[in-house]
């Protein structure tokens, strides 16, 4: 049973290190019409007379620290996932706590495929948003892997009540 517990330890610390690593990606472009002539570092050509700044999640959190960015409100969906694993950490199991750490992660999937896929669509195949997309991998795998540790753990305990 100690094995279960320090196997997911590692695992949620593994997955927080990968989601915090996925926001230094871009997850946010902003567009605007241009030519490709002018199209010049730091800025990236989309095609169809589009050129982009790709803003990473990292950006976004600075400039809401700093008062300068309206669109914290995007950095949230990524933030929840680290609340409810460093709170899972620090407070120890609770069954709530579980319950909201994997809605959290959840959401997160959800929403950031949801908007890599979208961003991927409407420029025919562009991965510009590699980091959201990355992030949203990563919110899958920690979800499997939390379930499966919860089938595992269960199916452990259901053993011991039979013996």
């Amino acid at each position: 049973m100690l094995r279960v517990r320090i196997l997911k330890t590692i695992g949620r610390v593994v997955f927080l290190v990968f989601l915090l690593a996925t926001t230094m990606g871009p997850w946010f472009a902003d567009g605007h019409p241009a030519t490709e002539e002018t199209c010049s570092p730091p800025f990236v050509w989309l095609g169809d007379g589009y050129c982009a700044c790709l803003i990473t999640l990292k950006g976004h959190v600075e400039g809401a620290l700093y008062g300068r960015d309206v669109m914290w409100l995007f950095c949230l969906p990524p933030a929840l996932p680290v609340l409810s694993t460093l709170l899972l950490l620090l407070i120890g199991e609770r069954r709530w706590l579980w319950v909201s750490h994997l809605i959290a992660w959840g959401l997160l999937a959800f929403l950031s495929l949801l908007w890599f896929v979208l961003i991927w669509y409407a420029h025919r195949g562009v991965l510009i948003l590699w980091g959201a997309g990355l992030g949203g991998v990563v919110a899958v795998a920690i979800l499997v892997m939390e379930i499966l540790i919860a089938r595992l753990q269960f199916s452990m305990d259901h053993r011991e009540v039979l013996r």
